[in-house]
């Protein structure tokens, strides 16, 4: 979701959003796309394989951290067709 609350329409898209909100939340936390450990993607519809790895590509780099993706009936925000929950780990 956009900070304004808007939603893209696409799941693409949503992906691409949900990916730029880890991010920002990484900047914040002082720590990087390496911290993270695990990704788990719902999703509520079926986003094209070749689009969805370009788009992960392009986020996580050469980056493989364990990745669980689960397919659902509906999100919390009806508009949303992507969640993704990203858990890092940041060694001292």
């Amino acid at each position: 979701m956009c900070v304004d609350g808007n939603v893209p329409e696409s799941a693409l898209e949503q992906m691409g959003l949900a990916f730029q909100n880890i991010e920002n939340n990484l900047v914040a936390a002082n720590m990087e796309i390496k911290d993270i450990t695990k990704l788990v993607f719902y999703l509520v519809e079926n986003i094209d394989t070749e689009a969805r790895k370009k788009v992960t590509h392009d986020f996580l780099g050469d980056h493989l951290p364990c990745t669980t993706m689960v397919y659902v009936v509906a999100l919390a925000a009806p508009r949303c067709k992507v969640e993704i929950d990203a858990m890092t780990c940041k060694e001292e």
